[in-house]
């Protein structure tokens, strides 16, 4: 069985174009993206985070790493819409990771789910336990750094417990954008 695929984005608009970068990605990007065959679903996530830190998150859970590779995908990704090209092309953070799910390999983001804490780190991550968490999931970046992504999923939108950020590691924790 083929592990499962996530592609996921960190982005941070300037705050002038806020409203029309979520409206955008909200009518044109997802429906897009969920329109191209391996594509499972997508959520978007936000963050309280310092300006430029990347305030946005978005997870698009892929059938296998290689939806990214389809004729279907390349295609729309070389042929982007002028609306796409310019909400992308004024971010003022636009961050990328190509992932495959390792552990475990075929497991589905929980549909409870209302907070999201990223892990990410140049070695291999270790999968923190911290109380309430529906689960968490490792991935290994076939592109994007840092190369190794732990993503811990939560019923509620403020976890306690959540641990400290480590040396050289990316902490974030995101709530759900819809919610």
């Amino acid at each position: 069985m083929t592990n499962r695929g996530l592609l996921l984005t960190m982005t941070e608009p300037p705050g002038a174009m806020e409203e029309e970068f979520n409206a955008w990605y909200d009518t044109e990007h997802l429906p897009e993206r969920l329109a191209i065959p391996g594509f499972r679903s997508a959520r978007r996530w936000v963050a309280a985070c310092a300006p430029g830190e990347g305030k946005y998150l978005a997870t698009y859970e892929l059938d296998s790493p290689g939806v990214l590779q389809s004729p279907e995908y390349l295609t729309r990704f070389a042929n982007a819409t002028a609306w796409t090209r310019r909400c992308l092309g004024r971010t003022v953070l636009f961050r990328r990771w190509a992932c495959e799910q390792v552990d475990p390999g075929a497991a589905d983001s929980h549909p409870l789910a209302k907070a999201l804490f990223l892990i990410g780190g140049d070695a291999e991550l270790e999968v923190p336990r911290i109380t309430g968490a529906l689960q968490a999931r490792r991935f290994v970046a076939q592109a994007g750094k840092p190369a190794h992504i732990v993503l811990v999923e939560f019923a509620w939108s403020a976890p306690s417990g959540v641990p400290p950020a480590q040396a050289g590691q990316l902490m974030r924790l995101y709530r759900d954008y819809a919610a």
